[in-house]
């Protein structure tokens, strides 16, 4: 189950130097709101589920 991501592997392996920062998202973060209505939203994912 401790399958990693291919295109992700060497990311992870790259080393930080000591005064780089690790970015962390920030508690508050919400991602901006796509502006469909629900309706449309159901729509798209039954059309994209067949």
């Amino acid at each position: 189950m401790n399958k990693s991501n291919i295109a992700a592997a060497p990311a992870a392996v790259k080393p930080r130097e000591r005064d780089e920062a690790v970015n962390r998202p920030d508690n508050n973060w919400k991602p901006y709101p796509c502006l469909l209505t629900r309706r449309e939203l159901q729509e798209l994912v039954a059309e994209q589920l067949g």
